[in-house]
């Protein structure tokens, strides 16, 4: 109902509303806000003037170099020294998901070393920025596909493999998992949603080689007897799990090995 042409965007709080309008477009809207909010307001209406400002500079200052399983993840703005032992990933993340800040991203990348063998082909479902499989081929990995059902996500994670001298190796496509068929992976790794990887394990499942593994994340430890059960009936074997927070990370075997 607020939605008119001249709000830009909502942010929805526990307690209500942040409705942001061009300042000069302000004084047609408040008669008409006021009237659509009057039903349903339970305190006072507050305006705030925000002042202009270099936003992507203020969003890049957020942005900080990540440490997790070995890895240091960082922008091309920052330059801070990668520590010694580290292996350094270079990601602009822009719109795209898989900074290392996530729970769920952190998972994937803490259990990476010990199920990825070198020259392992790999695949990354919903590669979002690509960091999960720049972290496997940096690893060791012969090669590793992608694909997002995002276009920006396919342009960014290009752009990502660049700075990290990937190219030759990394591959990505836009749609789910139809664009991949009849490929054989040694590793699968998709972190998504519980509806979203529910649907697409069995596909999942039918691309990975006879002793290949696949980890899923961006789970919830509420999701896990509901994935497990998921698991279990496509008759494939947990290798290992993991949790950090509420989060939840599972990889399973393709056999019942």
């Amino acid at each position: 109902m607020l939605f008119t042409e001249a709000v830009e965007g909502i942010e929805e709080l526990d307690d209500g509303l942040v409705v942001f309008i061009e300042s000069d477009k302000w004084e047609d809207e408040k008669a008409i806000l006021e009237r659509i909010c009057a039903p349903f307001q339970r305190g006072p209406m507050t305006i705030e003037e925000i002042q202009d400002q270099n936003w992507n500079a203020e969003w890049e200052k957020t942005i900080k170099p990540v440490n997790v399983g070995g890895f240091w993840i960082r922008p091309t703005w920052n330059h801070d020294p990668t520590p010694e032992g580290h292996i350094e990933i270079i990601v602009d993340p822009k719109m795209s998901f898989g900074t290392g800040y996530h729970e769920s991203t952190r998972l994937m990348l803490g259990a990476l070393k010990n199920v990825l063998k070198e020259g392992d082909r790999v695949l990354d479902a919903g590669t979002g920025t690509g960091v999960l499989a720049f972290a496997a081929l940096k690893l060791g990995a012969a090669r590793a596909d992608a694909f997002d059902y995002d276009p920006i996500c396919k342009e960014n994670s290009l752009e990502n493999a660049a700075l990290n001298d990937l190219s030759d190796r990394y591959s990505v496509q836009v749609g789910t998992e139809e664009v991949v068929v009849g490929q054989d992976y040694d590793v699968v790794m998709a972190n998504i949603n519980r509806e979203a990887l529910r649907s697409m394990l069995p596909a999942l499942k039918d691309l990975l080689a006879t002793n290949g593994k696949i980890g899923l994340a961006g789970l919830l430890t509420s999701d896990r007897d509901v994935m497990l059960g998921v698991i279990s009936d496509l008759g494939m074997s947990v290798v290992s799990e993991s949790n950090e927070g509420e989060w939840w990370s599972v990889w399973a075997g393709k056999g019942s090995e």
